[in-house]
């Protein structure tokens, strides 16, 4: 969602402000760093390039389009940011301890729970691109639009990564 100040926070920044951009920072930090956790899954990588990303944006913001939403864009650049790293490291990090806590579901239950990680660790294994359309999507409530423009592909290949994500999921959890 757009906040309708949104536009004169980018204005300042633009002239220096450094109140207005750390306004920015603030509203999206936490949502970025989540989805780039998702994809890497570190704490400390998806702490640095949530930050690079917001580096990077301050540097880029001139050219930003106000056609589309300022999250867009910086979710945009957070992706790209951590697929960049993981095509760099050449390795994928399953490690069971980054199981994610932030969804948590609301049943208390023991099973409930159980299940919920169940699902997060099947997660962690899918392909970085279809863990990131999953958690764009499900966890940020992207449409498949937003994603394609945050990920920079046809909206028709965000579905097909959609469907491939479900499909992997139902056959890791049956």
């Amino acid at each position: 969602m757009q906040h309708k100040d949104e536009p004169e926070l980018i204005a300042r920044s633009l002239d220096g402000d450094q109140l207005a951009y750390a306004e920015l920072i603030d509203r999206y930090k936490n949502a970025l760093y989540h989805h780039c956790f998702v994809i890497v899954h570190s704490e400390e990588v998806a702490k640095d390039i949530t930050q690079e990303t917001f580096i990077a944006a301050y540097y880029k913001l001139a050219s930003y389009n106000p056609e589309y939403r300022l999250g867009t864009w910086l979710f945009k650049i957070a992706t790209n940011k951590a697929l960049n790293y993981l095509q760099k490291a050449r390795r994928e990090i399953t490690n069971s301890e980054a199981i994610i806590d932030s969804v948590i579901s609301t049943d208390p239950t023991p099973q409930a729970r159980a299940e919920d990680a169940e699902l997060h660790a099947c997660v962690e294994r899918l392909h970085p691109k279809y863990r990131a359309v999953i958690s764009l999507y499900y966890w940020h409530g992207k449409s498949y639009q937003e994603i394609a423009n945050i990920v920079d592909v046809p909206e028709g290949t965000v579905k097909g990564w959609m469907h491939r994500a479900k499909s992997q999921l139902r056959k890791d959890l049956t």
